[in-house]
């Protein structure tokens, strides 16, 4: 161990690759319900079958909280339906996190809303609640919160803050499936909750989302906008909106019954899967303290990870010569750990955030974000570094103790490798 492997030396991780191994396999009797739900129907008939049996589970998962739930074929159109639920019209305003992933806050533009991103808190990763306020306008509409990597935002601040100003509030808990702030389930604080069941989430269906929400409204005009005919027959009571039945608002955006298979399957083992998850990533997060060069990932005391999507701590390079993130990560690679930089950049760097005007109604008179005003969703962008979110803690504690002995041995060595 006197010697890097990227300058020759033997690795210190032997455990092959790949060490996130996500998603696990199916049961056999997930497959058996797929091979029966492809003879007894491959449509979607409404609220029934697997669809009805996923969305009821999901309710007793939220313990029962929300009132209404509907799937769709995404996260994304999940949350295309939420801002239309709400109402958001051309030239609102939606205030999200500068650091997050780009459908959150995306699917506002089709409705030719404005996005004005907020910096975010550097240990929550979440949008920083005591930013928000600064930047209300009397075109605000809707404040969008990213419990971010399942670590739920400030959600007493920010219920506070939409009170005061008469502003909705969308949760995205992509990451924070049975997340809990204070001790309430994310997902039971906004107007609306999302959750994003694609197949890296904790709880999956391959490809789809469902929407929640206590208001009656909000559900029929999110059932309207992407499950025409059966569901809106049957679901939506209101003269006003049950006439639009037949069509519903022209789009279809539901859950095959494939994939509320998958989801029921996984939502079934999802106990079990973040109790693993939650050992593997506290061990790792134990042992992080150890690491001078590496920040260990921070849990407020409010706080319950529930999925935790993501173990991306920070870089500290002062603390290992001011070497650069990309060269520590080839260095850390030749030693055999699965490591990257986070995949998602700040997105006032990405076309559809940042120009006036752009390919997409060129003629909208859209805000332009500004990523010197963020500096927090920088220097994370910047430093944070990916590790595998492991959820197997008999195999991946080893794997885990390897890549502490790689930690280490960098740290060992940098006095005589980088001066």
């Amino acid at each position: 161990m006197n010697k890097l492997a990227i300058s020759g030396g033997e690795k210190a991780v032997t455990i092959p690759h790949p060490h996130e191994v996500w998603p696990p396999k199916a049961g056999l009797r997930e497959l058996i319900d797929i091979a029966k739900q492809r003879n007894r129907d491959i449509g979607i008939k409404g609220k029934t079958g697997p669809i009805k049996e996923f969305e009821d589970l999901f309710n007793n998962f939220l313990e029962n909280k929300v009132k209404y739930q509907v799937t769709f074929n995404s996260g994304t159109s999940a949350l295309f339906a939420a801002y239309f639920a709400l109402g958001l019209e051309e030239g609102n305003e939606v205030i999200g996190p500068a650091l997050t992933y780009h459908a959150a806050l995306s699917p506002a533009y089709v409705l030719k809303a404005n996005i004005v991103l907020v910096d975010v808190d550097l240990r929550t990763r979440c949008i920083d609640a005591n930013l928000i306020e600064k930047s209300i306008t009397n075109k605000t509409k809707v404040i969008t919160v990213v419990h971010q990597w399942g670590h739920p935002a400030d959600m007493d601040k920010i219920i506070e803050i939409a009170k005061k100003h008469n502003l909705k509030i969308i949760e995205d808990c992509s990451h924070a499936h049975g997340s809990r702030y204070k001790g309430q389930l994310c997902g039971t604080f906004g107007d609306i909750a999302i959750f994003s069941l694609q197949t890296n989430k904790a709880m999956f269906a391959g490809e789809g989302g469902i929407l929640v929400t206590n208001n009656e409204e909000y559900y029929y005009r999110a059932t309207l906008l992407g499950h025409y005919r059966d569901r809106s027959k049957s679901e939506v009571k209101d003269p006003e909106y049950q006439k639009y039945w037949v069509t519903g608002f022209g789009l279809k955006l539901r859950m095959s019954p494939f994939n509320a298979i998958v989801a029921k399957h996984s939502l079934l083992r999802f106990k079990k899967v973040i109790e693993d998850r939650h050992r593997c990533l506290n061990y790792f997060n134990e042992k992080l303290k150890d690491i001078s060069y590496i920040e260990p990932i921070y849990i407020a005391d409010y706080a319950y990870m529930g999925a935790w999507y993501g173990f991306k701590p920070i870089y500290i390079k002062e603390k290992l010569n001011n070497i650069s993130r990309e060269e520590l990560i080839s260095i850390l690679q030749a030693e055999g750990v699965e490591v990257s930089d986070p995949s998602g950049p700040m997105l006032s760097t990405q076309p559809l955030y940042a120009e006036v005007s752009g390919k997409m109604y060129p003629a909208l008179n859209k805000m332009a974000n500004n990523p010197t005003l963020t500096p927090i969703a920088k220097k994370i962008q910047d430093e944070a570094i990916s590790f595998p979110t492991f959820s197997n803690y008999k195999r991946d504690k080893k794997i885990i103790d390897q890549y502490i002995t790689a930690l280490k041995k960098v740290q060992e060595l940098k006095d005589v490798l980088f001066s």
